[in-house]
């Protein structure tokens, strides 16, 4: 029986809804850069999107950027001016730039993310939550929620053990929050976050009272022109009843039982006469066994993804395993998650067969949601990424022109192909400078290297020693393939009773002048053969 990609079961639920318009929601906070483990919520959005699409259905994909949000801290590493923490329990929107190239704060860090979303297949309608609160239908959930929250309070006792929202007890507490118009603060934080709430109100002459807990200032004004916003969970369920969500990913604390989800729903059917949305639960995304966290600036963005590899790359990572299992994601695997991707590929367009634990149909289905762009009506050549991260380290012998064109007839060679088309060429260039970049920045010791110009300083000893090393010079001028090469020479050494370990030490010394380095069957096809013989004959 054909096993076919989790998607198509969230897209099952969602078209038995029967919803007159499908809509699909996700959203950020933009306190701080906003890592990559946010992809995973936009990524399920997205390949649902796509699933929905392949069906014939037409949905729509918003991201809120939740800018009406307090400042509550500065992140970790955030260079800011020495008087920046006075801002702090200010909206996020109105937080200046630090870095004076934007509108706001909320603007600099949403901004930086939506504009990857773009190169990384993503779509979504941008709503920044400052200008949506403004709006009628913001301004109408708030006036629901104060001539309702009798029920509100009744419901929210079933889910809130203690007091999560601070200085409120259950039967004053009020998700009501309030912009001082003095000091310009929605919240004050000592020790802790005090949101400023609402005192008092009147709904027949649509007006509200305050005392704002940051500066002591007392102001009344119209719901209408007074800047208000409802507490998260209140805000979550307001916005799912105003844009009629039919489906939104949340990770999986909110996701347990009698937890925020469940809260939500109950309060969307109760409270603001909608069902409520089909709810996705996903499990964290981290920095190998660190969190991802924006205050403590324990971050790895989509533009640093970018820099280092494809976007296809990041989409698979994400979208190759249920939303449930945990991702352990650290730099230094991007080679590994680029070569599953080019694996991926192969096994799309049938060159090479998938495991026998694998299913073809869940393979097929994983590509079509981890293209980006046209999908490839053929099997694209492409620069596999370790011979990348290899060839790059060559540039101060090649020079850079002979790097690509070496780059070019390998991948020529290994695809069986006479040349390359311009896309190609131009995927195999970004391929070679994400290469550089991350060889830079994340590549551990064993990967990078120095090609030593001086006369190797060993010399092979006569017998087995000097027959290894010729037999090595006659694999380099054979032309084989980097695999063939490989197993030829660990066969080499082999056969002559050599210890592999200082077998391979005798080659590395030889073109590096030291006793480690990078896979050496790729190092040998890279380097100008001409001159890989030379410093092999040094030895002799």
């Amino acid at each position: 029986m054909a096993e076919y990609h989790w998607v198509r079961g969230i897209a099952d639920e969602v078209l038995s809804r029967g919803d007159e318009e499908i809509v699909i929601h996700t959203g950020k906070t933009p306190s701080g850069p906003i890592h990559i483990g946010a992809e995973r919520e936009q990524f399920i959005c997205s390949a649902l999107q796509r699933e929905l699409e392949r069906r014939g259905f037409q949905s729509r994909f918003n991201f809120i950027i939740d800018s009406f949000d307090p400042i509550k801290s500065i992140p970790a590493g955030l260079e800011v001016p020495k008087d920046f923490g006075d801002h702090i329990g200010k909206p996020l929107s109105d937080v200046p730039d630090p870095f004076g190239c934007h509108a706001s704060y909320a603007h600099h860090f949403a901004e930086e993310f939506i504009g990857c979303q773009g190169r990384l297949g993503l779509y979504p309608n941008v709503i920044y939550s400052h200008e949506l609160y403004m709006k009628k239908e913001m301004k109408d959930a708030i006036r629901t929620v104060l001539a309702r929250l009798g029920e509100l309070r009744e419901i929210r006792r079933k889910y809130i053990q203690g007091d999560e929202e601070v200085n409120s007890g259950t039967d004053d507490w009020n998700p009501v929050m309030v912009v001082c118009e003095r000091c310009g603060k929605i919240a004050s934080k000592k020790k802790e976050v005090a949101p400023n709430k609402v005192d008092s109100w009147d709904l027949q002459r649509d007006e509200v009272k305050y005392r704002c807990v940051a500066c002591g200032h007392e102001g009344k004004g119209k719901i209408s022109d007074v800047r208000l916003k409802l507490s998260w969970r209140v805000d979550w369920t307001a916005k799912w009843a105003i844009f009629k969500v039919s489906c939104e990913p949340a990770g999986k604390d909110h996701c347990v039982k009698d937890g925020a989800y469940d809260m939500g729903i109950e309060v969307c059917q109760k409270i603001f006469g909608y069902k409520g949305p089909l709810r996705v639960s996903y499990e964290w995304l981290t920095l190998g066994e660190h969190a991802m966290k924006t205050h403590k600036g324990i971050t790895f963005t989509p533009l640093e993804w970018l820099r280092v590899a494809p976007p296809e790359a990041l989409r698979y990572l994400i979208l190759s395993v249920d939303p449930m299992r945990h991702i352990s994601f650290l730099p230094d695997r991007i080679p590994d998650i680029v070569d599953n991707l080019d694996r991926l590929e192969r096994i799309r367009f049938r060159a090479e067969a998938p495991s026998g634990t694998e299913s073809q149909e869940f393979l097929d289905d994983l590509y079509r949601i981890c293209v980006v762009g046209e999908m490839p009506s053929s099997l694209p050549a492409r620069l596999p990424y370790r011979f990348a991260v290899t060839t790059v380290q060559l540039g101060s012998i090649l020079g850079e022109d002979k790097v690509l064109s070496k780059s070019i007839s390998y991948t020529e060679k290994l695809n069986n192909r006479q040349s390359l088309s311009d896309k190609e060429v131009s995927d195999l260039k970004s391929r070679l400078e994400m290469a550089r970049n991350w060889v830079a920045s994340y590549a551990p010791p064993s990967l990078k290297f120095k090609i030593s110009l001086e006369t190797p300083s060993i010399k092979a000893s006569p017998g087995a020693e000097q027959m290894f090393v010729e037999s090595v010079i006659a694999l380099v001028r054979s032309d084989l393939g980097e695999a063939e090469l490989q197993n030829a020479i660990f066969e080499s050494a082999k056969s002559l009773g050599l210890d592999l370990g200082k077998a391979f030490k005798l080659i590395y010394m030889a073109l590096l002048g030291s006793e480690r380095g990078p896979r050496l069957a790729p190092l040998l096809i890279a380097l100008d053969r001409e001159w890989a013989v030379s410093k092999l004959k040094a030895v002799l």
